[in-house]
């Protein structure tokens, strides 16, 4: 019997949608202000952004402008759009509250 999406995670998603800017973690420490988050959990965060990242690229997100470190896992360009969807990481799971 297959498995659903939310089966096979790790941790619980929560639909949580707000402005988050990213900053990566390049010379020139680019900051990507068209960004907003679709869901969260503990272990990561899924963003809609217009620029760039790579899987593999460590990335600050900031969340209610608290930055937090990110490892870029995946990412899907949206239709004809300039928008990317990204999966990040958190390099310490965020705290239960």
């Amino acid at each position: 019997m297959p498995q659903n999406d939310q089966d096979r995670r790790r941790a619980n998603r929560v639909k949580f949608e707000m402005r988050a800017p990213l900053s990566t973690d390049s010379g020139r420490r680019e900051l990507i202000e068209d960004s907003w988050t679709i869901d969260i959990s503990a272990l990561g965060v899924r963003l809609r952004l217009r620029g760039q990242v790579v899987p593999g690229q460590i990335v600050i997100v900031f969340l209610n402008q608290h930055p937090e470190q990110c490892r870029v896992v995946w990412t899907n360009q949206t239709g004809g759009t300039k928008q990317l969807i990204a999966g990040l990481e958190f390099t310490r799971p965020l705290p239960d509250e």
